[in-house]
């Protein structure tokens, strides 16, 4: 997979963004009387130390938080009223400026429902609404697009569009419509001089750097071919939701979705430059737009207040794009996805145990330019085969100046004997100033699972790090 936040082409001006719809979706409205406005603003600064083949093994970063939210006033309260809220988010590397992103969870600003006799609510901007459990455990993406420019400490963020809610006695149900799709954020790759350049260490590509040419090894010259950026992000997307209300301790839940895929498949067509020194083969990049449909089911009870468990599946079946017979590409097909979970959570401590199957999703890569006995051309969207997480976070000493608490997760995925174990201590040196160290090892025994897929602890392999860092909010 090539990581976009986007891919950029320096050399000829090739780039794009997603700040006209940042402007766009600060047109939230002014806050009424009956709301009292909560904000705030933090400032971090993290250095990330990587394993010594990846190039930069240095990777320090600067980050600024902006959040703000409404809230009821506790004097004037009314049936029905406005809400807003908004979690900006902004991080780049200084000694890698083109490694940057910005994201925004939530930006919306909305109607909210505050007592009986007015069960629909009205949203509209970019909101987090957690369609499916699969994608909040596993960071798939499926439905709401993930911001992975830290592809190991990932989060989600909402659709962009309107939001529909609607009350019943026994269901809630959700709806969504947008002519508008903001894709996921990545890390960045930089393709200068027609080769791939990394901005930040976490760029991964398979993409091969030569190719057997008339028994002769050439190298290949990478040019990179952006449709319009109104051809990117004007495309439509529609889901909606049935679900049993959260008062009951059993529940489940429906979500039907067409939407863009939240990544882009890359399509690649590769001609000889005779001309040029060794016969350099030249070989353009092209991201495909492809839309798919979603079917996604959960069941789940709750024992308590504090034990849950539940089985999700989802269905992903995305449509064919038409590419020309010279292009090598990875075709997508129907894949399906279980994960049983349970969770145990109280005010201090927390633990998350779940498995995932994958099966289907791609088929063998078509093409001149592909590995034919390894991952595909730009590792695949499948994350996972057949793996098991395990994550764990406690607070210590509550109430006290220090506030320590530890996170913890490990991945087993079984496809390709991988491994993954992440860690993070924080501790508060002042109220406002926190303090954190961590970091993450991965291993993998197999480049690719034996169906094709899972790449993504393979990928990252060579990629254990060591982080700390420092937040502090205003």
């Amino acid at each position: 997979m090539v990581f976009w936040n986007g891919i950029e082409q320096t050399r000829r001006g090739k780039g794009w963004g997603i700040t006209p719809l940042l402007i766009l979706g600060f047109l939230i409205g002014k806050p009424q009387a009956t709301l009292a406005f909560s904000s705030g603003f933090n400032l971090g600064v993290e250095g990330q130390v990587y394993r010594d083949p990846i190039n930069p093994a240095f990777f320090p970063v600067v980050s600024a938080g902006l959040q703000f939210k409404s809230s009821l006033s506790a004097d004037d309260l009314i049936a029905s009223s406005t809400e807003y809220e908004g979690d900006l988010r902004f991080r780049i590397s200084p000694a890698h400026p083109s490694a940057y992103a910005i994201g925004f969870p939530n930006l919306y600003w909305g109607m909210k429902e505050d007592g009986p006799g007015f069960p629909i609510r009205f949203a509209i901007g970019r909101k987090f609404m957690g369609w499916t459990k699969i994608d909040s455990l596993w960071s798939l993406g499926q439905i709401e697009p993930i911001d992975q420019w830290d592809r190991f400490r990932p989060f989600n963020q909402g659709l962009t569009g309107a939001f529909a809610t609607v009350n019943t006695d026994h269901f809630t149900f959700h709806a969504f419509g947008s002519m508008v799709a903001i894709p996921e954020n990545s890390p960045n790759v930089v393709i200068e001089n027609q080769r791939f350049v990394a901005a930040h260490p976490q760029s991964v590509t398979t993409a091969p750097q030569t190719f057997n040419l008339l028994g002769q090894t050439s190298n290949l010259a990478y040019v990179l071919d952006i449709p319009p950026i109104s051809t990117i992000l004007f495309r439509p997307s529609l889901v909606a939701s049935i679900e049993t209300r959260k008062e009951f301790p059993f529940s489940a839940k429906f979500v039907y979705g067409y939407l863009p895929l939240n990544s882009f498949p890359i399509a690649l067509q590769g001609y000889a430059n005779l001309g040029s020194p060794g016969g350099e083969v030249q070989v353009t990049l092209s991201p495909r737009l492809v839309n798919h449909s979603v079917y996604n089911g959960e069941v789940a009870y709750r024992a308590g207040d504090r034990l849950r468990f539940g089985m999700a599946a989802l269905i992903d079946q995305p449509y064919q794009d038409i590419l020309p017979a010279n292009v090598t590409y990875t075709p997508l097909t129907l894949s399906s996805t279980w994960s049983p979970w349970i969770e145990y959570r109280d005010p201090d401590f927390e633990v998350t145990l779940s498995q995932i199957w994958v099966n289907g999703g791609l088929d063998a890569d078509q093409g001149n330019i592909k590995n034919d006995n390894g991952p595909s051309v730009f590792s695949s969207r499948m994350l996972y085969r057949n793996a098991s997480l395990v994550s764990f976070k406690k607070k210590f000493l509550r109430g006290t100046p220090w506030e320590p608490s530890v996170n913890l997760k490990y991945i087993h995925e079984y496809s390709i004997q991988g491994d993954w174990i992440a860690g993070d201590v924080a501790f508060k040196l002042a109220p406002d100033l926190l303090v954190y160290a961590g970091g993450d090892l991965i291993s993998s025994y197999l480049d690719v699972s034996p169906d094709r897929g899972a790449e993504f602890l393979a990928d990252m392999r060579a990629m254990s790090r060591a982080r700390i860092g420092v937040n502090y909010a205003f």
